[in-house]
Order: C-alpha cells, then structure tokens, then sequence
C-alpha cells in the first residue's frame, strides 16, 4: 500500500482553498477601504475640532458676521499652536500616484475654511488656497 495523496486529491483541495479566497480577499479589502474611510473622516473631524479651538482662544480673527464671509486656518498654525500632531495630520487613505483629492496627499497640508452661515460658524478642511487668512 503506498502512502501519500493522489493528484486528484491535491488538485480538489487547491480548488478549495482557491474558492475560500475567492470569497475573501473582496471582504478583506472592503474591509480595509472602509477602515481606511473612517480614519479620513476621523482625522478631518480632529482637524476642524482645533480650529474650534484655535477661534475660541483667539475670536478677534473671526469673518465678520456677513452671509457668506469666510477666512481660513492653515493646518501648520494650528499644528504650531501645538493644537496638532504630526499622527494628526497624517492621510490614511494616501496612495502614491493616486488623482483622487483624498488619495493624493500624504499629510493634511490644507486650510480649515470657516463661513459664516445662517447665524452661525460653519468649519470645513479643504485642500484649496487659502486666499483669506484668519
């Protein structure tokens, strides 16, 4: 009696594990994309949150209360402020070479552009220039 298994055996069992990754190398990645996601919008709350707090120590440098005014906080002052860190300002979802707006950063470098809009504040990170500085 000879031991060890036949080809037909072997062939059986890499279809199977050729199956098995089939189906989970998608739910791995969508996992990950999605975990990637939430850390974006993580990073961008955290960001706009220091503004927040940059404005209410220093409110003098508030838009005026037009419909419409803006100005913005650029991510180093609020990282020289000590408001931020460098973990902080990191883009998970950054991918070299990437065209996506936010793929193609590998830090936060943009501006907190806030507007003032129907009687309040409204804060939003943005990539754009900053043209109006608080």
């Amino acid at each position: 009696m000879r031991k060890g298994f036949t080809l037909v055996e072997l062939l059986g069992v890499i279809v199977i594990l050729g199956l098995i990754a089939m189906i989970a190398i998608p739910t791995i990645n969508s996992a990950l994309n999605s975990s990637r996601d939430k850390a974006y919008n993580e990073q961008v709350r955290t960001i706009e949150q220091s503004a927040r707090t940059y404005i209410s120590e220093n409110s003098l440098k508030l838009p005026s209360k037009t419909e419409g005014s803006t100005c913005c906080i650029k991510v180093d002052t609020l990282k020289q402020y000590g408001l931020l860190t460098s973990d902080d300002i990191k883009n998970p979802k950054y991918k070299k070479n990437s065209d996506k707006d936010d793929e193609k950063f590998e830090n936060f470098d943009g501006n907190v552009i806030i507007t003032f809009v129907k009687n309040k504040y409204q804060y939003e990170y943005s990539n754009a220039t900053c043209t109006n500085e608080c």
